[in-house]
Parts: structure tokens; sequence; C-alpha cells
């Protein structure tokens, strides 16, 4: 016996296809601008290498003096000319960054670094190299290789992009009142669907025969499938 097929009328409502009436103004764009600017600046970034002198948190006084004479040694060997990035790769206790010569790469001053760290990153000047800086982990010599200034993009830099964000959400503003007009009316009568495509100005189309194992178009959509062979619209 040949398999059980159905026809289906369907309304199609594409967001894709739906048209925005009009551009965005020049005060809607730029009060946009004002809302997310956040979104468009970028912070001071830092590039930064550091070698790491380990030493407990809870140390005597003994081995801490030792620590940060050894930590003072290393930044001494630096200033006075030597690679740093070897003398990391050779004695830094970072195990994370050794094998890179020490670096962490571009960091924000977003509280990511322990304070004291950052504290003293962020008072240095580009080529610096510091003293040691005492954290939980130990004593750092701290190398400030590059300063990425704070950038803001300016609003005619962005227009496009917030215009495009404008017409988005208008297309999908009217896509849901697209979807609600067509469901109400479909409330309204749920055996035809003349009428709500009249409402919403889209045509009435038609796919099939096919079966349960679909079909072309929209009926390769097992969804479409499994609802066009549902009790709902068989039985009901």
């Amino acid at each position: 016996a040949a398999p059980e097929q159905v026809s289906i009328s369907y309304v199609e409502i594409d967001a894709a296809k739906i048209d925005v009436p009009a551009e965005p103004d020049e005060a809607t764009l730029r009060a946009r601008y004002e809302e997310q600017r956040a979104r468009f600046e970028s912070p001071e970034q830092r590039l930064v290498s550091h070698i790491l002198v380990a030493v407990a948190a809870d140390a005597d006084a003994d081995a801490q003096k030792l620590a940060q004479e050894k930590a003072a040694a290393i930044a001494a060997e630096v200033k006075g000319g030597a690679d740093f990035a070897a003398i990391a790769r050779e004695r830094s206790d970072d195990v994370g960054s050794r094998a890179t010569g020490g670096d962490l790469g571009w960091v924000e001053k977003n509280g990511v670094l322990q304070p004291a760290f950052e504290s003293a990153l962020f008072e240095m000047g580009s080529g610096d190299v510091s003293q040691p800086v005492k954290t939980d982990e130990g004593y750092h010599v701290i190398q400030l290789r590059e300063i990425k200034p704070a950038t803001t993009r300016t609003f005619d830099e962005v227009r496009a992009e917030l215009a495009e964000q404008y017409r988005t959400g208008e297309r999908e503003r009217l896509y849901t009142e697209l979807s609600a007009r067509v469901i109400d009316r479909i409330y309204e009568d749920p055996t035809a669907l003349q009428a709500a495509a009249e409402a919403a100005g889209l045509p009435v189309q038609q796919v099939g025969p096919f079966s349960r194992d679909g079909g072309t178009g929209v009926a390769a959509d097992p969804r479409v499938v499994e609802a066009a062979f549902s009790d709902t619209v068989l039985v009901d």
C-alpha cells in the first residue's frame, strides 16, 4: 500500500524579507551611540613580562628577605643591560610564563592581576623595569614593554554599524507584530489561512503531496512534517 500523504497550505513569515520603512534619523543614532558608548571604548593595555622569585606568603622573615634580595639582584642585572627574557627562562619561578621569557601578554587595569602587581605596573613608563613587587606568590620583577593607549571609536566611525543595528531591531519588532497578527486571526478561524494571510499581506502557499518521510521546500523540515501529520491537523 502507498504511504499516507498530505498536501498543506501555509503562510511564511520571513524576518529577512520584511522591509524597514524608514532609516533612522541622526538624533536616534546619536542617542544610541551615547547609550552604548562603553561598547566603543577600548581601555589602555600594557604589554608586560615578569620574573617571579617565589616565596610563601607565610614564610618567615629570613625567607622573605632572601627572596627579596634575589629579586633585587635580578632587577639590577636587567637594568644593567641583561636580557630580561633570557633570565626569566632560566630563573623565574612562574611555570606558566617561564618558557616564553616571562611574557604575560597584553593586560588591562581590571582587577585580574594582584593589586600590588597591577598598581606597580600602571605607574611604570614604557620600557621600565620595576624594583621587586611583593604579592602572595612572592617577589616580581616587572618589565613594561609597550603601552597601547585607550581608544574610543567616534560616532562617524560606528554610524553605519548603529544604523544596521537599528534596522535589525526594527525588523525584529515588525516580525513580532506581524506574527502576532497572523496568530490572532488564526485563533479567530482555525479552519482557514486566507483571512490571516490577508491581514498580514502575505500569500497562502501550497506544498505536497508528501509522506511522513517529508518532501521538498518547507516539507523538507522535520518540524513541518511533524505538524502536518499531527492530530491537531489531521483529526481536529
